[in-house]
């Protein structure tokens, strides 16, 4: 027998799964296992193998989550818990700031992930996808994935309960991962905290003044939170603008044109990204810093030699219609779930989902 975090288990066991820190799932209707990214997240993975260990939380030396429910669960979507009160409003009595890592992404089933009510609104409430969830990016901070077990999850119910969570420590180095209150609140102190503007608007990283998105829930406010945590992240600013008519300053300017002149006035330079679109004439605009350049082309070079055969504007095109052909896939997806058609709020909701989208997987910094 070997003891792992307190926990004791076979060595065959043990020897199945590679050095790392995970952790172990006990509910009703079967066991899984998440392996932790302690080294990318060691502010969230303190966070939750504390609490599992009883070694952070209001109640010292016991077990936060044992005995508390699945109390959300969204077929194909999420299955959600670590909530005490089992509402969505209940927490172990702290807050600590989020921990976006470039290329950990909801692009799985089976990726374990922190709920929040917004930025920096963390505690103990955890969730895991059922497919790839990937609009969660820079709302929601990844802090590991299911390795073992998947297959449970479909299963799981409402109210389901969370028997155990056991944390394995397989390896010296996660034996050596600490998760004590000093180690928590020094992490804490060390990650950078939110500081884009709280709401939309015309400062802020997103702005729809015309409501054209869904309002019941606050999507436009989400798109700002997600835009402004990407630049917390990866220090790459990128601005939307939605509108529901084109404004340009003479009848001959294009969206495109538009669009740069509107990131002069927003302060943007050398780098950065502004998209806009227009209801009236369903355009997108689209300007990319001189910096970002590169990483759009897949090259070295100037803005001169990228304008060379309309290279610069066929890359921007093809960025534009990859995001219209996830922007129909997502749609498609939606309304299925829905059952129902999507109304144009609806529908441009996933066409902007899919900008962010496709602007993240190319101008995210690659490990």
């Amino acid at each position: 027998m070997l003891g792992l975090g307190g926990l004791q288990l076979a060595g065959e066991e043990c020897e199945s799964l590679p050095d790392g820190l995970y952790a172990e799932f006990v509910t009703p209707r079967g066991t899984f296992v998440c392996e932790l990214f302690y080294q990318q997240a060691p502010l969230t993975v303190a966070n939750f193998t504390g609490l599992a260990e009883g070694k952070l939380g209001p109640e010292p030396g016991q077990p936060f989550y044992d005995g508390l429910t699945f109390h959300r669960v969204v077929p194909d979507f999420v299955v959600q818990g670590g909530d005490p009160e089992g509402t969505g409003e209940g927490g172990p009595g702290y807050e600590f700031p989020d921990e976006f890592v470039p290329g950990l992404r909801h692009d799985a089933a089976g990726i374990l992930s922190m709920a929040n009510a917004g930025p920096d609104t963390n505690g103990s409430q955890f969730f895991l996808t059922m497919r790839p969830v990937n609009r969660l990016n820079y709302l929601h901070n990844v802090f590991g994935r299911t390795v073992r077990g998947i297959d449970i999850l479909p299963l799981i119910k409402p109210n389901d309960q969370i028997t155990a969570v056991r944390i394995l420590r397989i390896g010296a180095e996660a034996q050596a991962f600490r998760n004590d209150p000093e180690t928590f609140a020094a992490l804490r102190t060390a990650t950078k905290p939110y500081s884009g503007q709280p709401e939309p608007g015309p400062d802020a990283h997103f702005a729809d003044p015309d409501n054209l998105l869904p309002t019941e829930v606050p999507r436009a406010a989400n798109f700002n939170y997600q835009l402004a945590n990407f630049e917390r992240a990866t220090g790459r600013r990128i601005f939307i603008r939605l509108a529901s008519r084109y404004e340009p300053a003479t009848p001959a300017q294009r969206p495109g044109t538009y669009t740069g002149a509107l990131a002069r006035q927003l302060g943007f330079a050398e780098s950065g990204i502004v998209v806009t679109w227009f209801a009236d004439i369903d355009r997108w605009g689209l300007w990319i810093g001189e910096r970002e350049l590169p990483v759009l082309m897949g090259r070295s070079g100037t803005v001169k030699e990228f304008m060379q055969d309309s290279a610069l504007h066929h890359a921007k095109h093809a960025l534009l219609e990859q995001a219209d052909r996830l922007g129909e896939a997502l749609q498609a997806a939606t309304a299925a779930a829905y059952a129902r058609p999507l109304t144009e709020a609806e529908n441009l909701k996933c066409r902007v989902d899919a900008v962010v989208a496709v602007l993240f997987d190319k101008f995210e910094p690659r490990p």
